[in-house]
């Protein structure tokens, strides 16, 4: 009955039907809830972390031509952290489908977000092997959809609504200046304040010098919102 519940389940969520069922139940069962290793998800998130990463690498590339390969790794990098496949496991339901063993299942958050994030990465694998690389592309591509959009366009929306705002009300567009850069270059992070001519200003952090610029505008759109109201 599990199986199928779990069949249906995978159905309704990501439009799948997995022809092996098997390769389903291994993908949802985490290794303490299972004494063989052939029976337990690591292989497949092994698996899928590489279809994963092959995936995002291909589209980013596609959607990103002009941009260097330091901007793609680092669009890369946070699209397939575990806290970003974390996220995404929860957001299609998986959290509910797992067979864990009574050892984790009073664990921290912390750690039940790497045993999500493994789990989504081995649903992939998973599907990879019962469908082949076109389709588990779609599906990641369907999963990560909305990860991928705010990657390409955060930077975008702020710092344009701000500009926007400045000029409408005969300001002078604002000033971006790089605070500080920190941690390594697979993983930095980049602190950036934003001054106006009114002498506001905010700061803000991102994994790249633009997403910082572009969290420091939300930032003073959301004082210039609140001095307004």
């Amino acid at each position: 009955m599990k199986h199928t519940h779990h069949q249906k389940e995978i159905s309704r969520l990501l439009n799948y039907q997995f022809k092996n069922n098997r390769l389903l139940e291994e993908a949802l069962t985490h290794s303490s809830a299972s004494k063989s290793s052939k029976a337990n998800n690591e292989r497949l998130e092994f698996l899928g972390d590489r279809v994963l990463g092959l995936v995002i690498s291909e589209e980013l590339l596609r959607l990103n031509p002009h941009s260097t390969e330091g901007q793609i790794a680092t669009y890369y990098n946070s699209l397939v952290k575990k806290d970003t496949c974390a996220f995404l496991a929860k957001e299609i339901g998986l959290e509910n489908l797992l067979t864990l063993g009574k050892s984790v299942i009073r664990t921290n958050d912390r750690q039940k977000d790497k045993i999500l994030g493994n789990a989504i990465e081995a649903l992939i694998g998973a599907i990879f092997l019962d469908a082949g690389f076109k389709t588990s592309r779609e599906i990641v591509l369907q999963v990560w959809k909305d990860q991928i959009e705010i990657v390409r366009d955060i930077e975008a929306h702020a710092k344009t609504a701000l500009q926007e705002l400045l000029q409408s009300t005969g300001q002078e567009p604002p000033t971006y200046k790089q605070v500080s850069r920190v941690g390594p270059d697979h993983d930095p992070d980049f602190c950036v304040e934003v001054l106006l001519d009114s002498g506001l200003k905010a700061i803000g952090n991102g994994s790249t010098k633009r997403m910082a610029e572009t969290k420091a505008a939300e930032k003073i759109l959301e004082k210039i919102k609140n001095i307004n109201e």
